[in-house]
C-alpha cells in the first residue's frame, strides 16, 4: 500500500524534514530492486496471460488466474513501476501521476489482486465441496465473482484519491502523499481491509478443503464424474494428460495440484504484505520509526505479483513446454514469439 505521512503545511510548502532526510539514505541497491521488481511484475504476467488466452480449451482455474494476472499486470505498470521511477530515481513526482496513478490506481490495484486471491481461494472451495454444482455454473458465476473482486477494489480505493496530496517540500521537492485526518483510524482499516479478512477468509476456506478431502479419501466418496476420464486427468488449465485411468481415484492429481498451487499463491501474498502491514500499524503509532528498513519492507510487499505467474508457470511447466513445441514451426504470431522466447 501507498504509505500515509500526515504533514504540516509551511506557505506553499510541506514541512516533513524526516522524509527529506531518509530518501537520500536510501541504499541505490534498493532503487534497482524496485526496478527489477516492476520489471519482472510485467513481463512475467504479460507472458502468462498471453499463454492463457492461446490455449484453445480452458478451464474455470484458468479463467481466475487469467484474471489474476491482469490485476497483477495492473500492480506493475500502475503501482511499482511509477513509484520506481517518481520516488526512487527522480525523487521528484510529476502532478497528474501523483493524482491518478499514486493517488488512486495504486490501493486499487492491489486491493483487486489481493481479492482476486480470495475469490480463486473460494472457488477452489466451492469446487470441492460442491462438485457437481460447480461443473454446471458458467459464466455468469465466474465474471460475478471477477467483477466483484474489481468492483470492491474500485469502490475501496475512492477514500485514497479524495485524500491525496502533491505539494513541495521547504526544499523544493514534489513530493506525493496520502494526508487524512485520522489516519491511524486508515491505516488500522486498511490492515483489516487488505490483511486482517483475506487471510481470515482463506484460513477458512483452506480449513474446509482439507477436512473435505480427507473426510472424502478417508470413506471413499465418489468424486465429480466430470472431473475424471477414462483416457487421462484434466489440468488445471483445461488441458488433458495422458495418464492411467482415475475413475477409481476420490480426488484426482489435477485437483490436488491446483489446491496445491493456490496455497503457495496465499503463502507467497501473506509473506510478502505481513511485514509491510504490521510496520505501517506500528509506525503510525509511533512504536517503530519509518527508517531504511521501512522502506526496504514497502518495496519489498508487492513481490507476490512477481511470484505468482512463476508459480503458475512453475506448476505448469510441462503443459507450457508443449504449448511451445505446437508453435515450433516459426509460426511468426505475436503470442508463439513471446512463447517460443520464454
Amino acid at each position: 500500500m501507498a504509505v500515509n505521512v500526515t504533514i504540516n503545511e509551511t506557505n506553499e510548502c510541506v514541512d516533513i524534514k524526516h522524509i527529506l532526510l531518509k530518501k537520500p539514505a536510501v541504499s541505490p541497491i534498493i532503487k534497482w530492486i524496485a526496478l527489477t521488481e516492476a520489471v519482472g511484475i510485467i513481463i512475467l504476467n504479460t507472458v502468462l496471460i498471453l499463454m492463457l488466452i492461446r490455449l484453445k480449451k480452458k478451464s474455470r482455474m484458468a479463467f481466475f488466474v487469467k484474471h489474476l494476472g491482469i490485476a497483477d499486470l495492473f500492480v506493475g505498470l500502475l503501482y511499482v513501476l511509477p513509484s520506481c521511477i517518481f520516488e526512487r530515481f527522480l525523487n521528484d513526482w510529476e502532478k497528474y501521476s501523483c493524482l491518478i496513478l499514486y493517488g488512486y490506481c495504486a490501493n486499487m490495484t492491489i486491493y483487486a489482486s489481493t481479492f482476486l486471491i480470495v475469490v480463486l481461494t473460494i472457488d477452489r472451495l466451492f469446487v470441492i465441496v460442491h462438485p457437481l454444482s460447480a461443473s454446471t455454473k458458467r459464466k455468469r458465476y465466474r465474471y460475478g465473482l471477477v467483477s466483484g473482486a474489481w468492483m470492491l477494489a474500485l469502490v475501496l480505493a475512492l477514500p485514497y484519491a479524495l485524500n491525496i496530496r502533491f505539494s513541495c517540500t521547504v526544499q523544493g521537492i514534489n513530493i506525493c502523499l496520502h494526508d487524512f485526518k485520522h489516519m491511524e483510524a486508515m491505516v488500522l482499516a486498511e490492515f483489516f481491509i487488505n490483511w486482517i479478512i483475506p487471510v481470515c477468509i482463506i484460513i477458512s476456506c483452506y480449513t474446509l478443503i482439507i477436512r473435505v478431502i480427507i473426510r472424502r479419501e478417508r470413506f471413499g466418496l465418489d468424486w465429480s464424474p466430470n472431473t475424471e476420464s477414462s483416457h487421462g486427468t484434466t489440468t488445471f488449465l483445461g488441458n488433458t494428460l495422458n495418464t492411467e485411468s482415475t475413475s477409481t481415484s476420490v480426488i484426482t492429481t489435477a485437483k490436488k495440484k491446483t489446491i496445491k498451487l493456490s496455497l503457495v499463491v496465499v503463502i507467497v501474498y501473506i509473506a510478502s504484505w505481513t511485514p509491510i502491514t504490521l510496520a505501517q500499524v506500528l509506525n503510525v503509532f509511533d512504536i517503530i520509526p519509518a527508517e531504511d528498513l521501512f522502506t526496504f519492507l514497502h518495496v519489498l510487499a508487492p513481490i507476490n505479483n512477481l511470484m505468482n505467474p512463476l508459480v503458475f508457470l512453475i506448476f505448469n511447466r510441462k503443459l507450457f513446454a508443449k504449448e511451445k513445441q505446437k508453435i515450433g514451426n516459426f509460426n511468426h504470431s505475436p503470442c508463439s514469439t513471446i512463447l517460443t522466447n520464454h
